[in-house]
């Protein structure tokens, strides 16, 4: 197995050293790990030279062309993608290579949530044949969880370097068509929670689902089939923007949850939006009513 790690950094100088410690603790040590310094102001790319990585400086683009000029730099049949500010267990790579076929084309694995107080919450990935049907209207699959065969992601063109959120899910979609997904469910992957990165940012979320929702994830339907998905995608990813807002402190948590349900009122269509659109309600009406605001 040769495996180049990839991993996009921008101003992650703090994130760096825990980062790459993880990547050089493997139990199945990768061939090259490659930082991709994407227009840092400050000191990412001394960081992650003086910690034994080989470092490529590009004038900021954005995680995707990031991570695509790291692709096509590596020289591993496989790329293992992982963001800055997250982390790995040490047998990631050796767990996910063992299930590795000649049809393989990508190998996700489970996550644990952590912030700076430390871990809250572990995610097991659900299984291959579901996530690929998940796609449609959201994703499952952690980024900094894959492992992808580089010449499938170079075939079909690398990550959409336009898009600055969701062209991961965007790259998912189109590889699911070039062959096999493969999963390790246990969380191998140490997801970091923070308020400036740009998963905690839903106005980004929804941005970059306006910029694949007609091209990628309604393609191939047609009529009634397309207007009905794009509605329930809207609403599912409306619901997943106010719960972003509400782990973050931010406002219009209850307004993404209602514009959840008017995408998409069917109870009967991720009925869990109604749950949490009654407990958005709730929150803010008793902090309303709570004697702090009275």
């Amino acid at each position: 197995m040769k495996i180049s790690v990839v991993i996009p950094a921008y101003n992650a100088a703090r994130f760096l050293p825990r980062c790459l410690e993880s990547v050089f603790a493997q139990t199945l040590k990768p061939l090259e790990v490659i930082v991709v310094d994407d227009g840092s102001t400050d000191n990412t790319a001394a960081v992650a030279e003086e910690l034994g990585a080989t470092v490529l400086r590009r004038p900021n683009g954005g995680p995707g062309a990031a991570r695509n000029a790291g692709i096509q730099f590596a020289t591993g049949e496989w790329i293992a993608l992982l963001d800055a500010d997250d982390l790995w267990a040490a047998e990631k790579l050796e767990r996910q290579a063992a299930c590795i076929r000649p049809e393989t084309v990508l190998v996700y694995a489970g996550v644990r949530n952590f912030d700076d107080h430390g871990t809250h919450g572990e995610e097991l990935a659900i299984d291959a044949i579901a996530a690929r049907k998940m796609l449609r209207y959201r994703n499952p699959i952690a980024t900094s969880s894959v492992l992808m065969r580089r010449k499938a992601a170079l075939a079909d063109g690398g990550f959409r370097e336009e898009i600055h959120s969701c062209e991961d899910w965007e790259m998912w979609m189109r590889l699911q068509r070039m062959g096999q997904f493969e999963v390790v469910a246990e969380p191998l992957t140490d997801y970091y929670v923070y308020p400036q990165s740009l998963s905690a940012n839903p106005a980004k979320m929804l941005e970059g689902l306006d910029q694949i929702i007609e091209t990628t994830l309604l393609a191939g339907l047609q009529g009634f089939n397309r207007w009905a998905w794009r509605h329930r995608i809207r609403a599912v990813q409306l619901c997943s923007a106010g719960l972003i807002a509400r782990n973050n402190g931010l406002k219009n948590e209850v307004r993404y949850m209602f514009q959840s349900l008017c995408a998409w009122p069917s109870p009967w269509w991720e009925p869990r939006r109604f749950a949490l659109f009654a407990i958005s309600a709730r929150n803010r009406l008793w902090g309303r009513l709570s004697p702090s605001h009275i």
